[in-house]
């Protein structure tokens, strides 16, 4: 199978073993949601989607949401581009 290094069909398939292992850990809700984040990865085209680090002393941290935060990933290089730094 041909598919991008660290793209979205990659992690349909890690997510997809993932949910045959563990889904009686999870609500009904829980495994409905993440099986339709898979089938959404596997029936668009492969990609590998931006990413970003979050600095933890971001204002928004303490936000109830954050525009980045399902985009973070701790591996990232490029810093998050939603980062409200603190003036003080």
């Amino acid at each position: 199978m041909n598919y991008l290094e660290n793209g979205t069909k990659q992690a349909a398939i890690i997510a997809n073993q993932f949910l045959k292992k563990n889904q009686h850990l999870m609500s009904e809700t829980e495994a409905h949601a993440l099986r339709l984040l898979i089938a959404a990865a596997d029936q668009n085209p492969d990609q590998q989607p931006e990413t970003w680090h979050c600095d933890t002393y971001c204002r928004k941290v303490r936000h109830a949401v954050c525009e980045g935060e399902l985009s973070v990933d701790s591996k990232a290089e490029k810093s998050c581009p939603y980062l409200d730094e603190m003036l003080y």
